[in-house]
């Protein structure tokens, strides 16, 4: 990322950025190694959904990535809100 984004105007777009890939690199996992297949169907629809109470349907282990997801989208509305 710094390659890319390398010049100290875009901090801001270096952090959103590897905090997506972090997320995307969890719920990867979450997918492939940790997630029945009950389990993924109702993640993959609390994820479409992208509503806080779709939480409750969900195995502890997911809730906090759920979580962690709506956190890390919030934080990037706000920081781009500040921007303008």
């Amino acid at each position: 990322m710094l390659g890319v984004y390398f010049e100290p105007q875009y901090l801001m777009a270096r952090r959103m950025l590897t905090k997506v890939i972090a997320m995307t690199s969890i719920i990867d996992d979450i997918y492939d190694v940790y997630g029945t297949l009950d389990e993924l169907e109702l993640f993959t629809e609390a994820v479409e959904r992208w509503d806080m109470s779709a939480m409750d349907k969900l195995p502890e282990y997911m809730r906090v990535c759920y979580q962690a997801l709506l956190d890390v989208y919030c934080e990037i509305e706000e920081e781009i809100a500040k921007e303008g």
